[in-house]
């Protein structure tokens, strides 16, 4: 598996936008022909120009005729145009200088005026025609009329004079046009080009990026569909084209509230680089500034739905330094991360600052008023919202690349993981290459890890894999990835676990190579305080020998580092023979569980004999396993193989009960005898042991007195809180406890004063040797005194012939069990043994109560 270089996407990115600014450059060059010179004179009409301002917004038009002194101008945009409450009258005297009837039209950009009133007036100071224009009323005018304009004719030499009333609450200036028909119909058909090409530009982002939004539920992306719905709102309003696409209330609506609309766009602005950027995942002041930068930019959207369009405008210029300075810290902030896309977001805002300035300069009067001005921020709109695009899409295929990169990478080592390996062994088998799958496991990392912090940890980690790193770098060693200016050869599959490839099967030459990694890797790594001396073990496992499946072979590798001995060697290879075994065991593990539930185990009877009268005092239970397929199996095979998967207290319980069963049938034909049940460890701690005991002897209608429950020493050292609660509940209810195998594992005086035991069994290892050793009859004949001291029963068990049997009685040794006396019984054997031995019944345990003793 190969990284996905940044290069090629960059470049794929640049090209893009460089093709863009072209086709833009040969889109304008070529359209800008066609456009006819805009001039407020015509070469066929003479026209004269004057204004008069009305600040006190009163004045009617017959006072404006007779009596308003008008100031000369050359041209309409020497008019001071200034914000505020006020009217301008602007006189137009027009002349047709042609010789014919000539069809002229006065062009104006009026989407942001209020009211923009026009009459027309003969030579004779008749009024011919007038005008209503403007958002606020009702216009004289259809929608293909668009542009708004006044369409007028005269004759040769006839003289007109035209009375233009300007007043709105927003930005008066207002560009004056004098055109003929033919340059009107180019200048129209061009605008709406323009319109529709936005439109649908614009539209279609939106539209991909809202279902993107449905596809992925991420918020970013609605915002940024928001974001393009709104720029064709408030360009729609700013430039009139929303009249195409708004009923005639809604865009009057929307032209009243640009300013609102504007402020919304500087919200979802900034919303959206707060998400793009990603600020909203960590707490840091930045993002409690995003946030109330929202909160203010929302108050002042909805203060300027009620404020007059001068007064909430004055607050907008003032609040975009403020916005773009946040905008700009913010991707500043992305930028010293070090992401790909924050640098693209940067850029998108480029054509969206410089086209930002030309509506402010506009209103103020500092630049000519002109086609290019007028819809530069349309164009630098669409720019930056192709930009935009580039840039979430960018952003989408690095958090893609990002996931990827998780689900095949390890989080702390930055190494491949195991479906990288999984993969490569995969092509590997499939082209028929012989080769080696290796296993490096850190020595004792499982040990030291729960003591190292995670700065340690990692570390130690990438401390381990530079030296392997170094140690691989080898052609006979295979190449899992090759990224932009990395490459691996080596794959971390868990926690202190590494995988690599050497592309040979000769299972001396790797071993050979390997054993010189293990030397390469070994020596002290230094962490804060102290050092670490790293060292390793390898399993193998060999390509087509061992599989042809990749999980297979991994697990071998690692069933083969499980099986190397760091004291014995560091280099293992996998044995199929050896492994066998333990397969086998692991597929019994079913039959195990269903052999507990269906009730196909069966318990043998070992008697135990009174040394004082001869008599049956009772039998040690222990379990066997006829499998349906297999036979016999061994006890230690499949209780040791319970204890691994956790299913030894269900054997236990198991036995438990059909001992109890057993129980009440011996005492129903008149065999009132003492059981003995192995209970481990793990049994100690099962939830109310002793209460599910007892319950079952009830059930049954057994005595309690009658079992005795056989520890290990083991068990003893565990968890010694738990089994000094368990042992005393259990005396409550004179249930004995012996301490199993006494002599082989964990024996403590302390345990044996402490805790209430009843018996003391003697492992057999001191007893088959008894009568040739006097070390061992030392041994036990001091193992007996102590255990009558301290009111302990002594069991002996393995005893097998007479002349033990009497060391044994001259020693005061109570019980003996063995071969001697019989083999382990089924429970029917049991029986007629029982019929066949018993004359009388046992003696009781002479035994001196714990509590009675003092000391």
């Amino acid at each position: 598996m190969r990284n996905v270089s940044l290069v090629p996407n960059k470049t794929l990115w640049v090209t893009a936008s460089l093709l863009l600014v072209i086709l833009f450059g040969l889109t304008s060059a070529r359209f800008s022909s066609f456009f006819p010179a805009l001039s407020s004179q015509s070469e066929s009409l003479k026209a004269k120009y004057s204004y008069f301002i009305d600040n006190s917004n009163s004045h009617i038009l017959s006072y404006v005729i007779g009596s308003a002194i008008f100031r000369n101008i050359d041209d309409p945009s020497e008019i001071p145009w200034t914000i505020g409450q006020k009217s301008y009258w602007v006189k137009v005297e027009l002349q047709n200088i042609a010789d014919e009837h000539k069809h002229h039209v006065l062009y104006f950009d009026t989407p942001l005026i209020d009211r923009l009133n026009i009459y027309m007036y003969s030579s004779g100071g008749v009024l011919v025609k007038q005008w209503w224009l403007g958002d606020s009323a009702q216009r004289g005018y259809e929608m293909g009329d668009m542009p708004p304009a006044v369409h007028f004719q005269l004759d040769i030499g006839e003289r007109a004079t035209m009375y233009l009333q300007v007043s709105t609450t927003g930005i008066p200036v207002m560009p004056i046009w004098l055109l003929d028909q033919q340059e009107f119909h180019q200048v129209t058909q061009l605008l709406h080009l323009v319109w529709g090409g936005f439109v649908a530009i614009l539209g279609i982002v939106a539209v991909y990026t809202f279902a993107v939004f449905v596809a992925l539920k991420e918020r970013v992306y609605l915002v940024y569909a928001a974001y393009v719905v709104t720029a064709i709102v408030q360009l729609g309003a700013l430039h009139g084209f929303g009249a195409y696409l708004f009923p005639s209330a809604v865009q009057s609506f929307f032209s009243k509230n640009l300013v609102a609309l504007t402020f919304g766009l500087f919200i979802l602005s900034l919303l959206f680089a707060h998400l793009y950027l990603r600020v909203h995942k960590t707490p840091s002041l930045l993002r409690q500034v995003v946030h109330y930068g929202l909160m203010v930019l929302s108050g002042l959207m909805l203060v300027s739905l009620f404020l007059p369009e001068h007064i909430s405008g004055t607050f907008l210029i003032a609040v975009q330094p403020l916005f773009y300075g946040l905008i700009g810290t913010i991707v500043w902030r992305r930028w010293r991360l070090g992401k790909n896309w924050g640098r693209m977001f940067m850029v998108s805002w480029v054509p969206l600052i410089i086209a930002g300035v030309f509506p402010p300069l506009l209103a103020l009067g500092v630049i000519e008023y002109t086609l290019t001005t007028r819809y530069a921020f349309m164009m630098g709109t669409v720019l930056a919202v192709f930009f935009m695009a580039l840039a979430l899409a960018e952003r989408f295929r690095q958090q893609r690349q990002d996931s990827v990169f998780q689900l095949t990478h390890d989080v702390v080592s930055q190494l491949p993981n195991l479906n990288v390996l999984s993969l490569v062994v995969d092509r590997l088998v499939d082209k028929a290459t012989p080769f080696t799958l290796c296993c490096f496991q850190v020595d004792r990392f499982e040990s030291l890890s729960p003591y190292m912090s995670a700065d340690e940890k990692a570390r130690f980690v990438n401390a381990i894999c530079e030296r392997l790193t170094r140690a691989l770098d080898s052609d006979d060693v295979h190449e899992l990835e090759r990224g932009y200016k990395v490459m691996h050869r080596v794959a971390c599959i868990k926690e202190g676990s590494f995988g690599f490839i050497v592309l040979s099967a000769v299972e001396e030459d790797v071993s050979l190579f390997v054993s010189s990694v293990i030397d390469e890797v070994e020596g002290y790594i230094e962490l804060n305080n102290y050092s670490i001396r790293a060292q390793g073990t390898v399993g193998m496992s060999l390509f087509p020998k061992d599989g042809s499946q990749s999980d297979v072979l991994i697990n071998k590798a690692l069933q083969a580092v499980t099986e190397t001995s760091p004291l014995e060697k560091k280099v293992n290879t996998y044995d199929c023979l050896d492994n066998f075994n333990r397969t086998l065991n692991m597929s019994l593990v079913a039959d195990l569980k269903k052999a507990i539930e269906n009730d196909e185990l069966s318990l043998y009877h070992q008697p135990q004999v009174d040394l004082r009268t001869g008599t049956i005092h009772g039998s040690e239970v222990l379990l066997r396993w006829e499998h349906p397929k297999y036979g016999h199996i061994s006890p230690e095979v499949f209780v040791k193989l319970a204890e691994e998967v956790g299913l030894i207290n269900d054997l236990t319980m198991w036995v438990i009960k059909r001992a109890f069963y057993q129980q009440s049938k011996l005492i129903e034909m008149g065999f009132s005898r003492r059981l003995s049940i192995n209970v481990s460890a793990s049994d100690i701690a099962i939830p109310n042991l002793v209460d599910r005991i007892c319950d079952f002897a009830n059930n049954y209608r057994v005595p309690t007195g009658l079992l005795s429950l056989e520890l290990t020493e083991s068990t003893m050292v565990s968890d010694y809180d738990r089994l000094h609660e368990v042992i005393e509940k259990l005396s409550q209810f004179d249930i004995e406890v012996s301490i199993d195998d006494y002599g082989t594992g964990y024996s403590s005086l302390t345990y044996l004063s402490q805790l209430q035991f009843t018996e003391l069994k003697i492992d057999r290892g001191f007893i088959q040797s008894l009568t040739s050793s006097p070390r061992q009859q030392n041994i036990v004949r001091a193992t007996t005194e102590m255990a009558k001291s301290l009111g302990l029963m002594v069991v002996a068990e393995g005893v097998e012939d007479l002349e033990t049997v009497s060391v044994l009685k001259r020693y005061g040794v109570d019980i003996a069990q063995g071969y001697h006396y019989s083999r382990p019984l089924s429970f029917s054997q049991y029986l007629i043994y029982l019929k066949r031995t018993c004359t009388q019944m046992p003696a009781p345990a002479n035994r001196i109560r714990r509590d009675s003793q003092s000391g």
